[in-house]
């Protein structure tokens, strides 16, 4: 009997123990930052050692021109995030995301900030829609990220003398990423090509430029080497994977009840929507999209919720306790620290949705088998 009850108690001991690990290695929010105007995008540099959050001022009829800008945060070894300059870049109008030259072109380093830019929908500072498109720039900026200094202009709106290919224009950019051979790939949802000087009809997909054709554009010469990737609906987000050289990608069908898609293409080709391969599809309107270290997906979805793809039509949340829904999450960022834990970066854009929200960037901690 005391032979039982003894190994009765090791067992309770064990689970208690094997409960009590898995409670300290469980999603947990470590930090909540404040101070950002409507963040919608947050991005690692490529050593960690810096968050760089996008702030996007909006009115009522479009983005106001010359008030969002970028800021910068230093990160630590431990993955403590601290405000290095809110205002890294001021005056900006419309930026959309952003990421880091892989390559060096020209006199422009590895490591660059190549932001994209512009929207049809800009209003000033009075709230009035500004008529003249050609005040707006619609394209690249090059950014030093040591200092914010603004290293390079690329208009590729209507209005430009540059056409990204034939009569081809940039019309209203949502994303931008770099593969690992510095081919650039830029999100166009086509709406709004009507507002323009010079109208454009527009259609949603990803540009792909290759490195030579990013280099032309830095000198003011006509791309050649460009394809565009055409979606059936408008592209929100993407990411590249540097093992798989595939390039992930959330589409947004925003007719009827919106619903959001993930996809994924090899790189380095590109032949028609049939080489496209599904991940998942028919989710909740999605907002942002990372792989863990681990190459799982990991979306952020409009109604406040991070999720994993379980299956072609469904998806996980990622539970928290106590329970917490993200304010209207943006595009977020995430990098791995040295042990492995996934830091995640999560802008929340609502002002108005609840005590303690919005307007934020939260912190979050996933462990490393995730």
């Amino acid at each position: 009997m005391k032979y039982r009850t003894r190994i009765l108690s090791l067992v309770v001991a064990a689970l208690f123990l094997l409960g009590f690990a898995q409670g300290q290695n469980k999603p947990e929010i470590v930090q909540k930052l404040d101070g950002f105007l409507r963040p919608t995008a947050a991005v690692f540099s490529p050593d960690g050692s810096y968050l760089f959050v996008i702030n996007h001022a909006q009115g009522e009829s479009g983005t106001i021109r010359s008030e969002s800008f970028l800021s910068k945060l230093s990160v630590d070894k431990e993955g403590l995030v601290k405000a290095d300059s809110m205002k890294f870049v001021p005056s900006l109008t419309a930026p959309i995301d952003l990421d880091f030259s892989p390559v060096r072109f020209g006199n422009i380093p590895v490591g660059a900030i190549f932001m994209v830019v512009g929207s049809p929908l800009v209003q000033d500072e009075a709230g009035r829609s500004l008529k003249d498109l050609s005040r707006v720039l619609v394209g690249i900026l090059v950014i030093d990220p040591r200092t914010g200094r603004t290293i390079k202009r690329i208009d590729l709106s209507p209005n430009s003398k540059i056409r990204i290919k034939d009569e081809e224009s940039l019309l209203a950019p949502t994303a931008i990423c770099f593969d690992k051979s510095g081919n650039l790939y830029v999100g166009e949802s086509g709406v709004g090509g009507h507002m323009f000087n010079r109208r454009r009809p527009g259609r949603p997909g990803i540009w792909r430029l290759e490195a030579e054709a990013v280099q032309n554009l830095l000198t003011g010469i006509q791309p050649t080497k460009v394809k565009f990737i055409r979606t059936t609906s408008l592209p929100t987000d993407m990411s590249y994977r540097d093992s798989e050289d595939m390039l992930y990608f959330i589409t947004n069908h925003n007719q009827g009840r919106p619903s959001g898609s993930v996809f994924r293409i090899a790189a380095g080709t590109y032949e028609g929507i049939s080489s496209m391969q599904t991940i998942v599809r028919e989710l909740g309107a999605l907002s942002g999209l990372q792989q863990t270290y681990k190459g799982r997906v990991l979306l952020t979805g409009n109604s406040g919720e991070l999720l994993f793809p379980k299956g072609r039509k469904d998806a996980r949340p990622i539970r928290f306790r106590p329970d917490t829904d993200f304010s209207t999450p943006g595009k977020f960022g995430l990098m791995s620290l040295d042990d492995g834990t996934n830091l995640i970066a999560v802008p929340e854009q609502s002002s108005d949705a609840g005590v303690g929200k919005g307007q934020r960037v939260s912190i979050v901690k996933l462990p490393a088998d995730y």
